[in-house]
């Protein structure tokens, strides 16, 4: 038995291979041609770029009066441990420990409570009139109960009206336009301290006393909120 070797003539060559080539070297061709020719929307470049601009500007904004309400918390024993700053993505927390503010189960102003957010009030005031920010008021309660209450009926109820109250204080001694203030209650639902005891699950002393709270919420409105 014998094998023979046949050789191919170049030129007999498959015609076929060579046109796809061609046609995706032309393809990549066009499209390269139409990549240079486009050109980019520029006032949408522009917005872009205005709106991360001005999300910066707003952020070292709320950073540096962040920093001023933490000296002036500092600097003042009486707020010590009572009042304290917390920079988020969403804005400044300024946060009063509800027994500071009020008395259990109720949702009238203390006088010390008082005096402690006038003392943060020229702050708080000439950062709302000069950045054009917003003030939302907070109330939390821990998850302990109200029985037999007869001023409220739950948590829900109470939360909402120390809000409501800190509202009216900051409107009515601070001057700050009723357009850039909100008011809203979370009875337990969200917790700044989620600590439990170990062996009966339940929330401890230390984390029910920091979700009893009021919060002075400082931010800046943005369309995205109201979607």
């Amino acid at each position: 038995m014998s094998f023979k070797i046949v050789h191919k003539p170049r030129g007999e060559e498959q015609h076929w291979q060579v046109s796809y080539i061609d046609l995706l070297t032309a393809m990549i061709a066009a499209f390269t041609l139409l990549l240079a020719m486009s050109k980019p929307d520029q006032a949408k470049l522009d917005v872009f770029a205005a709106a991360a601009d001005v999300k910066q500007r707003n952020q070292e904004n709320l950073q540096s009066l962040a920093q001023k309400l933490h000296e002036s918390i500092k600097s003042d024993t009486s707020l010590t441990n009572q009042v304290s700053v917390v920079l988020t993505e969403d804005g400044i927390e300024l946060r009063f420990l509800s027994s500071l503010l009020f008395a259990i189960g109720k949702a009238k102003l203390q006088p010390d409570g008082y005096e402690a957010i006038l003392k943060m009030m020229p702050k708080l005031q000439a950062f709302v009139i000069a950045r054009k920010a917003y003030l939302a008021i907070e109330g939390h309660t821990d998850d302990q109960p109200i029985i037999g209450g007869k001023e409220f009926k739950s948590n829900w109820e109470l939360s909402v009206a120390r809000a409501n109250e800190v509202v009216h204080m900051l409107q009515d001694s601070g001057k700050i336009d009723v357009q850039r203030l909100s008011a809203v209650g979370f009875a337990d639902a969200r917790p700044a301290n989620k600590e439990r005891d170990p062996e009966t699950g339940q929330y401890t002393a230390e984390a029910r006393a920091a979700n009893r709270r009021v919060v002075i919420r400082i931010y800046y409105y943005t369309q995205s909120q109201s979607d």
